[in-house]
């Protein structure tokens, strides 16, 4: 009977101890993640930031080749190769 009463004390107690861990591992994982948040947000900002750099270079580019284009100062194959000239040389 003792036996008994002392594992059920025992099983009590691993559970009102389990309930304590939790509690605490819950605090550790909520300071990671607001700093995982922060460097999530300013990731996204700066790789956002250098793809809209980007498309805008490649926007200018085409919209200058096409002015030269229709006001026949080149053609389209010149143009086309000019561009991928700056484009692979900006590498």
């Amino acid at each position: 009977m003792i036996c008994q009463a002392i594992a059920q004390i025992r099983t009590v107690y691993s559970f009102v101890g389990e309930s304590k861990v939790v509690s605490n591992y819950k605090r550790a994982l909520e300071t990671t993640l607001k700093l995982g948040q922060k460097g999530g947000l300013a990731k996204g900002f700066g790789v956002g930031s250098t793809y809209g750099l980007l498309f805008g270079a490649w926007a200018l580019l085409l919209w200058y080749a096409s002015t030269l284009v229709l006001s026949k100062v080149t053609n389209g194959g010149q143009a086309f190769t000019t561009i991928l000239n700056v484009v692979i040389s900006g590498m």
